[in-house]
């Protein structure tokens, strides 16, 4: 943050009104800079997903990062004292709606109030814009990935155990083919799920925003068995342009038999009700992974189809 310079013969004012002011202006740029250590790579990710340019790093990352924090201001603030404990395995029952345990930020017009899945939710549990998780759900067993697998800039993302052993061989396949597969983003917390599309609903309306980020409670990621896979060829972005780098091509045609669908197929917006994500792909089994692959389906549809058996 830019520090205030005085010119010499400037304006003299009182001793007593400038000490307590320069107090209060510390202690709020005390507060800007704590938030903008937090959440200065998720918005400077975000800001290069929407412009298609590099994520913002280091301290002018950090800067238009903070200042992305005040436009979107108490709607993200407020999200931050309710978030769960990483590491926190329960699972509360599912007795209320989640038109009142999913309650979108205060600028974002709610949702119909949707089905809330059951508490004990398994890798075939739909979750979509109809269907919300539990309040409060944390996944079981989350742990952190291996700092190698991280994408370039990125560290700390944590997945369910599982998910990571069945993560390890499709990652160790896709190197023997000379494709290095590197994790953007994986567990989500509700909280942050909050930040991130109150974020997009002050850049791009909400309307928009619905196409390409979930309402809190409503994404796959807060599930531990989600990841956004990254490249370098195009700058690590999150972008439709990942289709057609090694490591989108290599996921396409090979992520189903490890386990992972794509969630979000090119053309599938009517289904999914969100944009083309070539980059996000959800753990669901290999023997599920299979056979949704020849299904042709959505994995909304195979999961719909799953659950009327």
């Amino acid at each position: 943050m830019k520090t205030c310079q005085v010119a010499p013969g400037g304006l003299v004012h009182s001793m007593g009104t400038r000490t307590a002011a320069r107090a209060r202006e510390g202690a709020a740029d005390g507060r800007r800079r704590a938030e903008m250590q937090i959440h200065g790579r998720l918005y400077g990710r975000l800001y290069g997903r929407l412009f298609g340019r590099r994520r913002f790093l280091g301290g002018g990352g950090r800067l238009a990062a903070g200042m992305a924090v005040g436009v979107v201001g108490a709607a993200l603030i407020g999200c931050g004292s309710d978030e769960p404990k990483a590491g926190a395995t329960s699972t509360p029952a599912a007795t209320t709606t989640a038109g009142a345990s999913a309650t979108a930020p205060a600028s974002v017009t709610a949702s119909p109030t949707p089905a809330v899945v059951r508490a004990s939710v398994d890798l075939l549990v739909i979750v979509d814009k109809q269907r919300a998780l539990p309040d409060g759900y944390v996944p079981p067993g989350l742990q952190p990935i291996p700092a190698a697998w991280h994408a370039e800039g990125e560290s700390g993302q944590q997945l369910r155990g599982d998910v990571i052993e069945a993560l390890r061989p499709m990652i160790a396949a896709a190197a023997a083919d000379g494709v290095s597969l590197r994790v953007e983003s994986a567990y989500r917390s509700y909280s942050e799920q909050a930040r991130t599309f109150a974020y997009w609903v002050s850049v791009m309306g909400e309307a928009q925003a619905r196409r390409e980020s979930a309402v809190p409670g409503h994404s796959e990621h807060q599930l531990g068995a989600t990841v956004d896979f990254s490249d370098a060829s195009n700058g690590w972005q999150l972008l439709e342009s990942f289709a057609v780098s090694p490591s989108g091509k290599w996921l396409a045609a090979n992520a189903y038999r490890f386990g992972f669908a794509m969630s979000y197929p090119p053309g599938g917006e009517a289904i999914t009700g969100y944009i083309y994500e070539p980059w996000h792909f959800r753990y669901i089994g290999v023997a599920a992974a299979q056979e949704w692959q020849a299904s042709g389906k959505t994995l909304v549809e195979y999961l719909e189809a799953v659950k009327k058996r």
